[in-house]
């Protein structure tokens, strides 16, 4: 092989080792650098996911200014409806969505997704003095409450769990436990978790112990080609669970901590309310 061909044959292994040319770099995240600013769309008045009160912003909020920090920036955020936070990201007018985003399939066909930074299902709620319930086994023959028009209602009789009385919102359920009507109540954890937050006089707790087997991973929604800044972020969810940041930003809200049930970072459950 002559020096000619030789330099040709290391030119098109290393396009190759790296992607090619037109991939290697695309400056998106130059881009948000230059700026000094990562523009973040997500839905106002979303409690207690997001909001434009700077008293009480909302869990994804406090996790986007800290996704922010570690990429070196601080964050703005472009308020819209939740049917139209993906096309503000697909038309450019936002970097990022971080707003409780699940990961589905549907979603993987039209954006691209970071690693989940935490898994949400349902919880299980008691009055505060109940220490027998910690689990689903725990509510056969008990009265749990459910909302209606859920797959709670036939997961839980699949589990086992027949004893069911079906109510037509969430505060009818709290208030139904918190007098005693019933002895447990399953819901989604961020809108129950919330609901207690709000009003502490309530006699009810979320059981700890629990941690539901079926969960949509929550991740940052970002453009395809936006690869550079995806890797950043993947960086920045990773140093942040390490930290236990997420968690304690949960906490905050009285959200309970679910790690990512992981399953090629997608879509790992059937079931949502």
């Amino acid at each position: 092989m002559n020096r000619t061909w030789l330099a040709l044959w290391v030119v098109v292994v290393l396009v190759l080792g790296s992607g090619g040319l037109a991939g290697a770099a695309d400056g998106s995240l130059a881009r948000v650098k230059k700026a000094g600013v990562l523009t973040v769309c997500a839905v106002d008045g979303l409690l207690p996911y997001s909001s434009s009160d700077k008293r009480t912003p909302g869990f994804e909020v406090e996790i986007a200014q800290a996704v922010a920090r570690e990429l070196g920036v601080a964050v703005r955020h472009h308020w819209t409806t939740w049917d139209g936070l993906i096309p503000a990201l697909t038309s450019k007018r936002c970097d990022a969505i971080i707003d409780g985003m699940f990961i589905t399939p549907e979603r993987q066909k039209v954006i691209a997704f970071s690693r989940p930074y935490y898994g949400s299902g349902e919880t299980i709620l008691v009055r505060k003095d109940n220490t027998t319930i910690r689990g689903l086994a725990d509510l056969k023959g008990k009265r749990v409450g459910v909302l209606s028009g859920s797959v709670t209602v036939e997961y839980l009789r699949k589990k086992g769990i027949a004893t069911l009385v079906v109510y037509p919102d969430q505060n009818t359920i709290i208030l139904e436990l918190n007098n005693g009507r019933i002895e447990a109540a399953y819901l989604e954890a961020p809108s129950a978790a919330w609901a207690l937050k709000k009003d502490p006089t309530l006699n009810i707790k979320i059981v700890k112990e629990y941690v539901p087997e079926e969960r949509f991973n929550a991740a940052v929604g970002l453009r395809k080609t936006d690869r550079e800044l995806l890797d950043a972020i993947n960086a920045a969810v990773t140093k942040l669970g390490q930290r236990g940041t997420i968690a304690r930003i949960l906490g905050k809200y009285g959200v309970p901590f679910y790690p990512a049930k992981l399953s090629s970072f997608g879509m790992v459950c059937t079931h949502h309310t």
